[in-house]
């Protein structure tokens, strides 16, 4: 089914729903083929306020929606397991050299003398 007719299909059933409107819950089924018109959707690149109107929903509710369920086809959140490694840390060493494109040169720095030329220097 193209997307005008899926939309036009969501449309209708979310007409259609009783008992609809603020503070009250849409139908289940109708939420989820809205959210999974809203996913195909954003994978072809259309924005949020695009897709809303397409089947009757502002997009603030629709996307209110589609945040709370994951795309289909990403796997649920969870954790994956993760290595520790001491790495002993290492200090930049130098001698730096700093070089004006006017030909000033100053060399033998450390970093925390380079670190004090450029702090006086801006």
């Amino acid at each position: 089914m193209r997307n005008h007719q899926r939309a036009a299909a969501i449309r209708a059933e979310i007409e259609r729903s009783e008992g609809r409107g603020r503070g009250r819950a849409y139908p289940k089924e109708v939420r989820r083929r809205a959210i999974e018109y809203f996913w195909s959707r954003r994978e072809e690149g259309a924005t949020i306020a695009e897709i809303g109107p397409e089947i009757g929903l502002h997009w603030r509710t629709l996307y209110g929606w589609a945040k709370g369920a994951a795309p289909p086809e990403l796997p649920a959140a969870g954790f994956s397991p993760v290595e520790v490694i001491d790495v002993p840390a290492t200090r930049a060493g130098g001698p730096f050299v700093v070089q004006h494109r006017s030909g000033l040169r100053v060399e033998g720095l450390d970093l925390d003398a380079l670190a004090e030329l450029l702090r006086r220097l801006s």
